[in-house]
């Protein structure tokens, strides 16, 4: 029942921007509330509602939304926005309908929510694949452990984990067997093959996993479910390792996804490829109610623009000083 409380960070926003774009869109004068010796009009209501946080954010949420959809509305086809509700309607499954309820969501809204965060993810990951460089792949290549195959046990109890970590580390264990049978895993599986850029399983056991030998059997790895906001626990033997390969070029395909995924998820990164989007929208405020939600971008702008001069400085600080040795040079011949 938890999971359907958190259907998605911020989903609240979107309805809300929905409720605010309805107002704008009505004549200012009209009524949505009567009573004796009085009514409450959509200006009143706007008037009233416009400064408040979730207004902020909800205007924000829909400008974003009407940029990215502008610039980008052809990237995504109506087809993967099916695709992507329909996934997460079926990871709730009974209780979906009741988790969009209580977000004050319907299919409709959802589904535009849905798409948004599309648009976005496809102009960031577009943006990212620009900027990619040889440095990028290489800094990846370092970190990179190639596909291990490994058993995994995961567990609800940190106590029960400690003493079946006894039990799998006892000489002639048989680690599968008692995985097999021990696991708490809904589906029961405790066979995986894993790369370190890989999200089958929490970063942490990844990291775990690829921190051993072959043969090697980690101690227990505590992870905060996101779901269940209860603690994981996991016990990970590698049974097999691949010998990495001393050419990053090897793993050029796989790295370019690892740096792109890196990328994508980087809130700087995200900002800045927005703030670009609504500058090229010539997005302008007309209400100083929401004078400030693009300030966030703004200073992304700044951030760059104070990089960019930074290099410009040690730029040219660096051509006054080989000027000044040239000079220097020249005076002593």
């Amino acid at each position: 029942m938890k999971k359907s409380t958190k259907l998605l960070a911020g989903i609240v926003t979107l309805a809300s921007a929905m409720t605010l774009a309805a107002c704008q869109s009505t004549n200012d004068n009209t009524s949505v509330i009567t009573m004796k010796g009085d009514t409450i009009s959509v200006s009143d209501f706007y008037n009233e509602t416009k400064n408040t946080e979730i207004s902020q954010r909800a205007m924000l949420n829909l400008v974003v939304s009407r940029v990215f959809e502008d610039q980008y509305g052809k990237k995504v086809s109506k087809k993967k926005t099916e695709e992507a509700y329909n996934k997460s309607a079926e990871q709730y499954g009974a209780s979906f309908s009741a988790a969009l309820a209580q977000s004050g969501l319907t299919t409709d809204t959802y589904k535009r929510q849905i798409r948004s965060a599309m648009l976005v993810e496809y102009a960031v990951k577009e943006a990212a694949k620009k900027e990619l460089t040889d440095a990028d792949y290489k800094k990846a290549y370092e970190s990179y452990t190639p596909e291990m195959t490994t058993q995994v046990i995961t567990l609800d109890n940190e106590e029960t984990a400690k003493a079946i970590l006894g039990e799998v580390k006892a000489e002639g264990a048989d680690f599968a067997a008692i995985a097999k049978e021990k696991t708490t895993a809904a589906d029961k599986k405790v066979d995986y093959k894993f790369d370190s850029g890989d999200t089958k399983l929490p970063a942490d056991v990844i990291k775990a996993a690829s921190g051993l030998k072959e043969g090697d059997i980690s101690e227990v790895v505590s992870v905060l479910d996101p779901a269940t906001y209860q603690n994981k626990f996991y016990i990970v033997k590698v049974t097999k390792k691949a010998e990495k390969a001393s050419d990053w070029k090897k793993y050029k395909k796989r790295l370019k996804e690892i740096v792109l995924a890196e990328k994508t998820q980087n809130i700087d990164f995200q900002n800045k490829v927005i703030a670009k989007a609504l500058d090229k929208a010539n997005v302008k405020i007309k209400d100083q109610a929401f004078a400030n939600i693009l300030a966030q971008y703004a200073n992304t702008d700044k951030k760059a623009s104070k990089a960019n001069t930074s290099k410009s400085d040690q730029k040219t600080s660096s051509d006054s000083s080989k000027d000044s040795q040239s000079s220097k040079s020249k005076s002593e011949k």
